[in-house]
């Protein structure tokens, strides 16, 4: 009898990996791809794993179809017994359309909440994007790929540690890559050295004052020159700026399909429960209701999954 169920989410900047805890290890795949098999089979899971990726988007891929062949290709490598998802939901071991198979994390998670909520916002802000997809009566109704759910906003290409700062400041600044929303998010004390997992834009260290620089350095500046009080209005605009475009969104999915609960799960809970409360609906935190696995809620929701598949 089958008695490990593992679940694991494969990004283009992170690994997270459930295996009755939560893991997650910084993995830029634009870099790092052809060390992947070797990563994954130095994880040493036993039993079944359920994948889901979105890192078939990563440069290092001529095609989102060739990065989901390469990367099912190093799981199915790496371990004996592994099932996939495809975006209409359904369980699978072998990948028989892989453009069917990219980007399919937020699936899993919707998949599996469906059994206990039927209207509802899944959301969840990680360190690089925020999904935001609205179901109604058990049924999805958000685009299925990255680019149908770019252009109808259920995807924002913004998270809270690696969106360059200049693409949410309101104001007048340099668009070079001088900081990044990590550097807010640490100097406003929504997260520490240890969350800011990525490499800083500068390669220097990741202490308040080297954020406050990058963050002056982004309108042409110093930080003696502006001072700590200008960098920490600057990252409090990013942040409320972060905030306010998901509020909008979660405004329009109301009005469009009469949903009023927001669940959100991620790194940026923070962020999407005060959007909730912006947006006057009612907020349910998966961090409260599971624990830390919100962090990695796909890769737990894929392990979930294969296990209740099995059950029955």
């Amino acid at each position: 009898m089958r008695t490990s169920y593992n679940g694991m989410d494969i990004g283009g900047a992170n690994i997270k990996v459930y295996d009755g805890s939560s893991r997650i290890y910084y993995f830029p795949m634009w870099q790092k791809w052809q060390e992947l098999g070797d990563f994954l089979k130095g994880l040493n899971l036993r039993g079944r794993v359920g994948v889901v990726l979105t890192g078939e988007l990563a440069d290092s891929f001529s095609s989102k179809a060739e990065g989901v062949v390469y990367i099912t290709n190093a799981v199915k490598n790496a371990f004996e017994d592994v099932v996939f998802i495809d975006l209409d939901g359904n369980l699978k071991r072998k990948i028989d359309n892989p453009e069917n198979f990219a980007a399919n994390n937020w699936v899993a998670s919707v998949r599996y909440l469906s059994g206990e909520f039927d209207d509802f916002i899944f959301a969840d802000m990680g360190s690089t994007t925020t999904d935001l997809i609205p179901v109604r009566d058990g049924r999805i109704l958000a685009g299925k790929t990255d680019f149908e759910r770019l252009n109808r906003e259920e995807l924002l290409y913004f998270g809270m540690l690696r969106t360059p700062s200049s693409f949410l400041i309101k104001r007048n600044c340099s668009s070079e890559f001088f900081s990044i929303t990590a550097d807010a998010m640490l100097v406003l004390g929504l997260i520490d050295g240890t969350a800011y997992s990525c490499e800083t834009p500068d390669g220097r260290g990741k202490s308040s004052a080297e954020c406050m620089q990058r963050l002056a350095r982004q309108v042409c500046a110093d930080l003696h020159e502006v001072g700590e009080d200008y960098v920490m209005e600057l990252a409090g605009e990013i942040k409320d700026e972060m905030v306010s475009r998901v509020a909008e969104v979660f405004e329009q999915k109301r009005n469009l399909y009469r949903i009023e609960t927001v669940v959100g799960c991620g790194i940026g809970e923070v962020l999407l429960k005060e959007a909730a409360e912006l947006a006057e609906m009612e907020y349910v935190s998966l961090r409260e209701k599971y624990g830390e696995v919100s962090d990695i809620f796909p890769a737990f929701a894929m392990a979930r999954l294969v296990e209740l598949n099995d059950s029955g």
